[in-house]
C-alpha cells in the first residue's frame, strides 16, 4: 500500500468514509505535511483539507497527531520492507560478496529515493532526540541495518571496504551521502525525469565511495 498524495491543486471530491482511499489519503497528505512544515508545524485541519476528508475523521481514525505520525512511519516502513527483505536474501545468495554488497547497495539507494519525501521528513526527525527519533530508528533504520550490516561485514572481511571503515560507520555515511543530495535536490522540484536522472546519479557517485571501482 503506496503513500501517495493527490496535488493540491487537485480537487476531485473527498474520499468515501472509512475507505482504504481515505486512509491512504490522511498518510499521505500526513507524509507532505510533515515533511514540508515538520511535526510542529503541522496541524491536523492542514492534513484533513489536503486530505480532503473531515478533521473528525482523522481523530476518529487515529486519535491524535502522534498517532497519525507514527501511522507514517509504519506505512514508511512497511513500504520499505520489500527492499529490506531483498537485500537479506542476499546474504547466503549466489554470486561472490563484492556482487552481494554492490546489489545491496544498490537496492538501499533505490528504496529512498523511492519516496519522494523521505529524505526531509528523516532529517527532521533524527535531528531531534526523543520519542518520535527512537520510533523511526526502531522501526526504520534499526530493520535497515539488520538488512545491510552482514554484507557490509563480509566486504570488510573480504578487504573489499574503502579505508577499512567500521561496516556501520560506512552504511551511516552511504544514508548521508544519498539523503543530502535527495534533499537539496528535491527542494527545488524536480520532474520526473530528473528524479530518475538523480537516482541513477547516486547509484553511479556513492558505490564508489564504499567499494572500490
Amino acid at each position: 500500500m503506496p503513500i501517495h498524495h493527490a496535488p493540491l491543486s487537485r480537487r476531485r471530491g473527498r474520499p468515501a468514509k472509512g475507505t482504504p482511499a481515505a486512509r491512504d489519503a490522511m498518510l499521505g497528505a500526513a507524509l507532505h505535511g510533515f515533511a514540508r512544515k515538520g511535526y510542529d508545524g503541522t496541524g491536523l485541519r492542514q492534513i484533513a483539507e489536503e486530505a480532503g476528508v473531515d478533521p473528525a475523521l482523522i481523530s476518529h481514525q487515529f486519535g491524535s497527531k502522534f498517532a497519525l505520525w507514527k501511522a507514517v512511519v509504519d506505512e514508511i516502513a512497511l513500504r520499505l520492507a520489500a527492499a529490506r527483505q531483498s537485500i537479506a536474501e542476499l546474504h547466503e545468495g549466489p554470486g561472490s560478496t563484492e556482487e552481494r554488497v554492490r546489489e545491496g547497495l544498490r537496492r538501499f539507494i533505490t528504496a529512498n529515493c523511492d519516496i519522494p519525501e523521505l529524505a526531509k521528513f528523516l532529517s527532521d526527525e533524527m535531528s531531534q532526540p526523543g520519542e518520535r527519533q527512537d520510533y523511526i530508528l526502531r522501526e526504520i533504520w534499526d530493520p535497515y541495518q539488520d538488512a545491510m550490516l552482514p554484507l557490509l561485514r563480509e566486504a570488510r572481511a573480504d578487504g573489499l571496504l574503502r579505508h577499512d571503515g567500521s561496516p556501520e560507520l560506512t552504511l551511516m555515511m552511504v544514508m548521508g551521502a544519498v539523503m543530502l543530495p535527495l534533499l537539496m535536490m528535491r527542494r527545488r522540484g524536480l520532474s520526473a525525469g530528473d528524479e530518475a536522472d538523480l537516482s541513477r546519479r547516486l547509484l553511479s557517485d556513492v558505490l564508489p565511495m564504499v567499494l572500490p571501482a
